[in-house]
């Protein structure tokens, strides 16, 4: 199968206080490239939302090897990688002037809108879709859920808001990110970018709810990380951060 590509180029808006792409954005890119591609093979949003399905991200795995800042253009390489189980599977490689920048893995169920459960791909991907997985994975995923978070040693608070909110009318993904990299401690912030990031959603989340971003230190450089929705203290997602000197 022919890979899709799709050009970037890194905005004001999308970086951060040290002109540094910020990942949910690069992770924005990803899902965009996501789905151009989708559309491209007959499965878009908008043809799955005709027939009262959607898709959801449920794992994506970003390895960023090398900075990326402001004014930079990236070529996002994407492919469909096959199917397991429940989850269709996607890779990802982004480049800048032909060298590799980062790379990433991602897993996505096809939603019935109305049960709000995932239904077999396969009965509903366009045949071009490869059922078998297509060659090694760019990034290997760490077999089996993310570590639970049963201590932590910080938590910040946050309420989702409508800018949250994505046309599935639950929490976009990328906001996930966001409030588990705030919770990181300042001076790791000020002194290192996050090299990689590995996010497992586990429960969806609704306009109104109050979110709980715990983390603890997993290594010097390293974080396990639990969003949680307060009311009723639902683990939404696991993400684990590993972070490399700026």
């Amino acid at each position: 199968m022919a890979t899709f590509h799709e050009t970037f180029a890194v905005h004001t808006y999308e970086v951060d206080a040290f002109n540094a792409l910020a990942v949910p954005a690069l992770s924005g890119f990803l899902v965009e490239a996501a789905g151009l591609n989708a559309a491209e093979l007959g499965v878009g949003l908008d043809t799955l939302m005709s027939k009262g399905l959607t898709w959801v991200l449920v794992r994506q795995r970003i390895e960023q090897t090398a900075p990326i800042g402001l004014g930079d253009v990236l070529d996002v390489e994407t492919w469909p990688a096959g199917i397991d189980r429940l989850a269709a599977l996607r890779d990802f490689v982004v480049r800048r002037d032909g060298a590799e920048v980062a790379r990433a893995t991602s897993q996505w169920f096809v939603l019935d809108l109305e049960t709000r459960r995932p239904v077999r791909p396969e009965a509903v991907l366009d045949p071009r879709f490869p059922r078998e997985r297509t060659g090694a994975p760019v990034v290997q995923l760490p077999p089996g859920k993310l570590p639970e978070l049963s201590t932590w040693e910080f938590e910040r608070r946050f309420h989702t808001r409508y800018a949250d909110i994505d046309v599935n009318l639950h929490v976009n993904n990328g906001s996930y990110v966001a409030w588990a990299l705030e919770a990181i401690p300042r001076d790791v912030w000020r002194s290192s970018r996050l090299a990689a990031l590995d996010v497992q959603y586990l429960a969806e989340c609704h306009y109104g709810s109050a979110i709980l971003s715990r983390h603890a230190r997993a290594a010097p450089d390293a974080f396990h990380h639990a969003i949680v929705r307060e009311e009723d203290q639902k683990e939404l997602a696991r993400v684990t951060t590993a972070w490399v000197a700026r």
